[in-house]
């Protein structure tokens, strides 16, 4: 008999909605679980740590340790304090990602074996059902050697020639199937349905994707009936399956009709990748049961499962590099529109130099800065971080970006039009995201800045002399999105000439290097308290100093960088303003500047 079957390795399988299915094999003897692109197992939620927890390989026990995480990691309900042996169906729990260790790669709940419920709609009339009778169900029969395959080689033959021929020079998933079940109908006179049915990746399920039925075909009224528990044994297993001819049953007799008896000829066989796991499965089956298959078609259908396992490998293949590229089209217009929302060039404030830089870690970003302009002169700086990356990071930083600007325009006093964006962002109904934020209103006349934090990093200024101090970190103001009815208070803090006051979001203090250390607060406070000629300098040795700490390492999150200096010249900026379309964002940072 012919098998084909998962190497038996163990794995974790995600639970979460959204991700349910997918499963990460422990293969290696370090796996880490963390919210870095850089670890084996991403989970990309901003609770998770970078490095989370660490699962590890042990002369074939696998064990499990909390890297020192902020939100800790459970198991089985119960905080992971120590390293931990995990058995066989232990739950993982980290920050609300629920992964299962099961301990081979060959268990599988059965319930997983297709995506319909018994009696579920899922192909507008077919229909699943759990009740169908397998009447006889036999494993598939090994190959005969070379010098005995007879007729059954010459069958062989014609029918791989006559698939090859059906499937042409398809590319596409959609023409491959249909194609492919109309090659099998030609294989197989007898056959009168043919189905395919491949794995979805994020669940892992079978999912109905094609269907053929033969022209003339007789077919009962009502909606196709389809075997769930032949199709879940097929799955499982891995085997071929074919079912025994209706009319050879003797628990029917000649008065009953074939045509609305549900049982009939089946074969039923997996379609496997090159790596052994399981592609789908397809199925071609025939009411007319006088004349139903034998196991030479069984092995006939078998021998072409290869055939097709390639043919729609690459189809998928090739459908998903068409969608990449237009997934990339898609992200570079919608970065386009970002940079949009974005400052064009630092405002000219007399008597202010005022830099900035923006570089998101992928297409778009959750980072965000703007400069409002307000009454009297005044002008807000506004620094945001909204949890998460990607394109619904950049969705929920362009709300956010309309709130503050409203917000900051309609109420003078600074605690309460950040309260108003709290309220706002709750409304917006962002479920578990959140976002830090901090402004800081100028008054050029007075020479003052009026603080607000709500959770962000703190603001530090740096003194004409050279020291750094922090301020506005002790205000205690939760992120946006946190809870309801806050208070936020602000602070003043005064500007002298030739002082800076630097702004940024954690993409410059969580930087890492290829020993995944941090840049950390404590260094980018020694840069700012360096020589520096003007907010411009500064803010360029800045980007130059987490460069080199990178050393071309791949960014994890979007930086941003706002410097804000008080100059000597009170007629304008000391430096010029840079002009639009010079290299303040969305590239990478050179060392130097």
């Amino acid at each position: 008999m012919v098998h084909c079957r998962s190497p038996a390795v163990p794995f974790l399988e995600l639970q979460t909605n959204g991700r349910r299915g997918q499963r990460f094999t422990i293969a290696g003897p370090r796996v880490v679980v963390g919210r870095h692109p850089g670890c084996d197992i991403v989970l990309d939620v901003a609770a998770v740590s970078r490095q989370h927890a660490a699962v590890t390989l042990d002369d074939g026990a696998v064990f499990i340790e909390d890297l020192r995480s902020r939100n800790g990691t459970l198991v089985n309900g119960a905080a992971l304090n120590a390293k931990r042996r995990l058995e066989d169906g232990d739950e993982v729990s980290i920050c609300g990602q629920r992964l299962v260790f099961l301990a081979t790669a060959r268990r599988r709940p059965r319930a997983s074996g297709i995506v319909a419920a018994p009696e579920t709609d899922v192909a507008g009339d077919v229909l699943f059902d759990s009740d169908a009778v397998i009447v006889s169900q036999r494993e598939l029969p090994l190959p005969a050697p070379d010098d005995d395959v007879g007729g059954r080689a010459e069958a062989k033959l014609r029918a791989l020639i006559g698939l090859n021929r059906a499937l042409g020079g398809s590319l596409s998933l959609d023409d491959v199937l249909p194609r492919l079940l109309d090659g099998l109908l030609r294989v197989f006179p007898s056959a009168d349905r043919g189905f395919v049915l491949l794995v979805e990746p994020q669940s892992g399920r079978l999912v109905l994707r094609a269907r053929r039925i033969k022209d003339g075909a007789a077919v009962a009224s009502g909606p196709l009936r389809l075997s769930l528990s032949l199709i879940n044994t097929v799955a499982e297993t891995r085997r071929a399956i074919l079912s025994a001819d209706a009319s050879t049953d003797s628990r029917f007799n000649a008065n009953e009709s074939i045509v609305d008896c549900r049982i009939r000829s089946v074969m039923c066989v997996p379609v496997v990748r090159s790596d052994g796991s399981l592609l789908g499965v397809v199925q071609v089956d025939s009411r007319d049961v006088r004349d139903g298959f034998d196991e030479a078609d069984l092995e006939v259908l078998a021998g072409l499962a290869g055939q097709a396992s390639q043919a729609i490998e690459q189809a998928l293949s090739h459908d998903d590099r068409i969608a990449r590229e237009q997934l990339n089209r898609d992200l570079e217009l919608a970065q386009r529109v970002q940079q949009g929302l974005l400052p064009s060039r630092p405002p000219e404030v007399a008597g202010y130099e005022i830099f900035d830089f923006y570089e998101s870690a992928r297409h778009v970003g959750g980072d965000f800065f703007a400069y409002v302009p307000l009454a009297e002169g005044r002008l807000a700086v506004v620094l945001a971080d909204v949890s998460g990356k990607g394109v619904a990071a950049a969705l929920l930083m362009a709300t956010l970006s309309a709130d503050v600007r409203y917000c900051l325009a309609s109420e003078r006093d600074l605690g309460r039009a950040v309260a108003q964006i709290n309220e706002s962002f709750l409304r917006g109904g962002w479920d578990d995201r959140f976002a830090t934020l901090v402004v800081a209103v100028l008054d050029p006349t007075r020479h003052m800045a009026t603080m607000c934090n709500a959770g962000h990093l703190p603001v530090f200024l740096r003194e004409s002399s050279g020291a750094v101090r922090q301020v506005a970190a002790d205000l205690g103001g939760l992120p946006l999105g946190m809870a309801g009815d806050c208070e936020f208070r602000s602070c003043e803090v005064a500007l002298d000439v030739g002082a800076t006051l630097v702004f940024c979001t954690d993409g410059i203090s969580e930087a890492l290097d290829h020993d995944q250390r941090c840049y950390g607060i404590e260094r980018l406070e020694r840069i700012m308290a360096g020589p520096a000629a003007g907010a411009a300098d500064l803010g360029r040795r800045i980007l130059a100093d987490v460069e080199h700490h990178a050393a071309g390492q791949i960014r994890s999150d979007d930086i941003c960088l706002v410097c804000v200096g008080r100059s000597s010249d009170l007629s304008g900026p000391a430096h010029p303003a840079q002009k639009p379309g010079s290299a303040r964002r969305g590239v990478r940072m050179q060392a130097g500047g």
